[in-house]
């Protein structure tokens, strides 16, 4: 099961043919560097093809497109009197549909936990559109809509929507599981994001024949990178991340997944139900890890079951994924997050960019840069994250 370095390096190149450029480039000319430019110019160059599952439903690229153009549609003839906000706190089609209804309308989506509306009272504009999978909030002043109704209203007839000239912001907020959810205003991936969602998919090397399993939720930053990416290389996103360990064992036989997305933990537990049936590991080509240190055990335990096919990620919620260590990295060096890929870069505070030095890590991506509360190495260009800072001025 193992690759060679020549056919890792042979993935990595995003090929594109003269009509997908000039798909990718009048979507983006007419839209912006946006979501909703990917997700047309994907609608035109892939078509029919399964974009998106989730259980037992599938949806193709033109159709997410189609139901994101409509949904537009009902929103800014139902509910959208002018600009506003729209708050997302749902998974899966409803997820992905609202999320690109958003950018097409020109406004700004705030992702949230589908499980946490009661933590983003006085957090989330008033007058925001909410799209919810629980019960909408009594504080809530502004429209709301369930995530099923919105999928189904994203399935209705209408007139056609015309072009906007804004372009909205895309927020991510943090869980709110240890207090109120925050968010971090990112751009609509703009050129940077556009660059660093490119280099990340060639460092990685997803392929338009891949079918990647997500246990990610789609509301995090992982989340929609990986959504990003799939309308960018034509993948087929499997969206998994509410699934026990047997049942995402299960999606990746049925669907044929070549990539398997997640991080540590959920890893960890997928080995420990193959330990405990018995269970062969479904045959995947890539692996790739994130949001969580990556110890040297379990990354021992994943070449035992897999090949060395381990890609890990680092990244922030404000800049997007940020490095990542290639399977060859990660074999000479199992804790690496490995080197910053192409439109970011990381380093220590107080040091040159890419000086061999140790303390507080710093990370660039998607135009912002961030001062984490990581404590990181960095060797020869790689880094390696040690741990957090501890806290108080010792931490400094």
């Amino acid at each position: 099961m193992a690759s060679s370095p020549g056919v890792y390096a042979a993935s990595m190149r995003l090929r594109l043919s003269p009509r997908d450029v000039g798909v990718l480039v009048r979507a983006t000319s007419r839209r912006g560097p946006t979501l909703a430019a990917l997700a047309e110019a994907a609608a035109a160059r892939f078509r029919d093809r399964t974009a998106l599952v989730v259980g037992d439903r599938s949806w193709s690229f033109a159709e997410l497109w189609r139901r994101a153009e409509r949904l537009a549609g009902v929103w800014h003839r139902e509910s959208l009197d002018g600009p506003r906000t729209v708050v997302v706190a749902c998974e899966g089609a409803g997820l992905v549909v609202s999320l690109l209804a958003g950018s097409r309308l020109g406004l700004d989506v705030w992702l949230a936990h589908p499980g946490r509306v009661a933590a983003l009272e006085h957090v989330i504009p008033d007058d925001a559109l909410l799209v919810h999978e629980e019960d909408a909030p009594a504080w809530h002043r502004g429209p709301t809509m369930p995530a099923e109704q919105a999928l189904a209203r994203s399935d209705e007839e209408g007139g056609p929507l015309a072009d906007t000239s804004r372009r909205g912001r895309l927020v991510l907020m943090t869980a709110g599981t240890t207090g109120t959810p925050v968010p971090h205003v990112a751009r609509q991936f703009s050129v940077w994001g556009l660059r660093q969602l490119r280099s990340l998919h060639e460092r990685i090397g997803i392929a338009s024949t891949d079918t990647v399993l997500a246990c990610w939720p789609l509301h995090q930053g992982n989340g929609v990178q990986l959504v990003a990416a799939s309308l960018l290389t034509g993948a087929t996103l499997v969206a998994a991340p509410r699934s026990r360990p047997h049942t995402r064992v299960r999606l990746l036989l049925e669907r044929g997944a070549t990539m398997l997305s997640g991080t540590p933990t959920q890893l960890g537990r997928l080995l420990d139900h193959l330990a405990e049936t018995g269970e062969t590991p479904p045959p995947v080509r890539r692996i790739v890890s994130g949001s969580e240190p990556l110890d040297a055990r379990l990354v021992a335990r994943l070449h035992d079951a897999w090949g060395p096919i381990v890609c890990n990620a680092y990244g922030t919620t404000e800049t997007g994924t940020v490095t990542v260590a290639s399977p060859d990295e990660v074999v000479a060096h199992p804790g690496t997050v490995g080197r910053a890929i192409p439109g970011t870069q990381a380093g220590i505070v107080g040091h040159p960019t890419g000086e061999q030095a140790e303390g507080r890590v710093w990370v660039r991506g998607a135009g912002r840069t961030i001062i984490t509360d990581d404590r990181g190495r960095m060797d020869d260009g790689r880094l390696t994250i040690l741990g957090r800072m501890p806290a108080g001025p010792d931490g400094d």
